[in-house]
């Protein structure tokens, strides 16, 4: 109760949104309890309310609990910075459309010639129906409660739509994630590929190289099982096809083989970014395009011993036995099977355990929809380590944007800023 009343109101007096303003003035990166976010803020402009004989007429989703203004902005914010719209005329030169109507936040227009436009046409949010702070609000909670994830009943609830409502709206933003997850890869290559571009560790495996990787990222990958098929599943069959993590994903041969499980793909960054993609299975032609596509070769990369085929290719790739005995009798496996010599995975295996406990929430999720639920969580991840301000493009300042060599690239914003943060 006291750090909420400590926490100050973001609309304080004098002060207006403007479309230049930082992703880090808003307040949406909480610096508090990773788990929970500030108190929502009563908005300071009353709805208009139409009075009738009898009763009294709010306007359609009034929420007096919620901040809707604010809400409002952030969506506005997102449509500048990430889905900008230009003037066709040729007068205008190309212009960007930046002058609003008052009475009608889902339009722009041109401030020159008047050219009027939907600003969210051709965006996630085309032929967007409800209000559009609903989507601001939804950007907020995933950020603050992350991570914790924010499903299609609690939104139902919290904004008084229907069910199918609040999941179009999660999936509209599982597409906004899905647009400006890419950028984030190229951040975290572009940086992986300045910190380790000579970097090459000792010849010997035997060495440890914990001192030698005591100041640098970790870079782990591993895969993970989402929603397995038991045996139950599968009406007490056996599965003799599939093996290992695969064999959990997919139903009898006889009740057809189908895929009802989700096979995830980690490349997990120590006190960094994190990227999950849906596989089918575990073969060397699967997960190697999408290793080589997120890694530089260079890279210092840790993994278990079911990536034999890495060798040849990463030229810092290390692995540890998961399954190495130990020699004493009295015991079944060795000490150092999780960690030997500073080799380990315990990065991805941590961000595993964080996305199995969050997914839990959802209780079941197709195949088909993987990826864009795992999008969704990536992009959340992300944003809390680089911040959403790397992503906006800007031609008049070049290093605003998808630049990040002189920065904490992978420190938690903003909190990591406080301590010694790794630097990329």
């Amino acid at each position: 109760m006291q750090a909420a009343l400590k926490y100050q109101e973001i609309y304080s007096h004098g002060q207006s949104f403007t479309p230049t303003r930082p992703w880090l003035e808003f307040g949406i990166f909480n610096t508090r309890n990773p788990n929970r976010g500030p108190p929502f803020l009563q908005s300071r402009t009353a709805p208009s309310i139409r009075k009738t004989e009898n009763k009294i007429l709010l306007p359609k989703h009034h929420n007096p609990a919620l901040n809707t203004a604010y809400f409002t902005e952030i969506t506005k914010k997102i449509l500048n910075d990430f889905y900008p719209k230009h003037c066709p005329t040729t007068e205008c030169n190309n212009r960007i459309l930046d002058k609003e109507i008052s009475t009608r936040p889902d339009l722009i227009r041109c401030p020159q010639c008047r050219h009027l436009t939907s600003r969210l046409s051709y965006t996630p949010l085309h032929h967007f129906k409800l209000p559009i702070w609903m989507f601001g609000y939804l950007l907020y909670e995933s950020l603050i409660q992350y991570p914790k994830v924010v499903t299609a009943t609690e939104l139902s609830k919290r904004l008084k739509i229907g069910y199918n409502a609040a999941s179009l709206l999660k999936r509209r933003f599982q597409l906004f994630a899905s647009d400006q997850l890419p950028k984030y890869k190229k951040l975290t290559y572009e940086a992986l590929n300045d910190q380790f571009k000579v970097f090459l560790l000792p010849p010997n495996e035997n060495r440890d190289i914990t001192k030698i990787m005591a100041k640098r990222p970790y870079v782990c990958v591993d895969t993970a099982v989402l929603y397995s098929a038991g045996e139950r599943a599968s009406q007490g069959r056996k599965r003799y096809r599939h093996s290992g993590q695969t064999s959990s994903i997919y139903l009898s041969e006889k009740l057809g083989g189908r895929q009802v499980g989700t096979l995830v793909q980690t490349i997990a960054i120590k006190q960094g970014p994190v990227f999950f993609t849906s596989v089918s299975n575990q073969k060397a032609d699967t997960l190697g395009p999408i290793i080589k596509d997120h890694l530089p070769t260079s890279t210092p990369l840790f993994t278990d011993q079911g990536y034999p085929w890495l060798w040849g290719i990463y030229k810092n790739h290390r692995s540890v036995n998961h399954s190495a005995r130990s020699k004493d009798n009295r015991f079944r496996f060795a000490r150092n099977r999780w960690s030997k010599n500073g080799v380990h995975n315990q990065v991805a295996e941590g961000n595993q355990r964080v996305l199995k406990t969050a997914f839990a929430a959802y209780g079941y999720i197709k195949p088909k929809y993987s990826q864009m639920y795992l999008n969704e969580f990536s992009f959340i991840k992300n944003a809390n380590v680089f911040g959403l301000d790397v992503l906006v493009e800007r031609d008049d300042d070049p290093n605003v944007g998808m630049r990040c060599r002189d920065r904490d690239a992978f420190a938690v914003n903003p909190r990591a800023r406080m301590k010694e943060a790794v630097r990329i």
